[in-house]
C-alpha cells in the first residue's frame, strides 16, 4: 500500500516555517538543519511552499527512542495527562541538546 504524506509534509513545513520566523534556532533544531538553511524556509512564499505536495513520501521521521514512544502510548492509553506532559517535556529536553 502506497501512502501519500504530501499534506502532512506541507502542514509540518508550514508550522515549522512559522516557528522559524519567531525562533530560527528552534526551528532549525526541529528540522535538524543549520540555521542558515532554516532562514531559507522562512523566506518561502505560500505558493512556493505548496509545491512540496508533489512529494508523496514522508519528509520527517520520529526522532525519539522506542522507550519514549512506549511511555507516551501508555500515558495516552490510561489518560494520564500529567504523565503525558512529563513525557512531552522530556522530549523537549532532547531538542535543546
Amino acid at each position: 500500500m502506497k501512502m501519500d504524506y504530501s499534506q502532512v509534509n506541507l502542514q509540518y513545513l508550514i508550522q515549522t516555517r512559522d516557528l522559524i520566523r519567531q525562533n530560527p534556532q528552534l526551528g532549525a533544531i526541529l528540522l535538524g538543519i543549520p540555521d542558515e538553511m532554516a532562514y531559507q524556509l522562512s523566506d518561502l512564499s505560500p505558493q512556493q511552499l505548496t509545491q512540496i505536495i508533489q512529494i508523496k513520501s514522508p519528509l520527517l521521521s520520529p526522532r525519539q527512542e522506542a522507550w519514549w514512544w512506549s511511555q507516551l502510548f501508555t500515558a495516552l492509553r490510561h489518560g494520564r495527562l500529567d504523565e503525558i506532559d512529563a513525557v512531552v517535556e522530556h522530549a523537549s529536553l532532547f531538542l535543546v541538546r
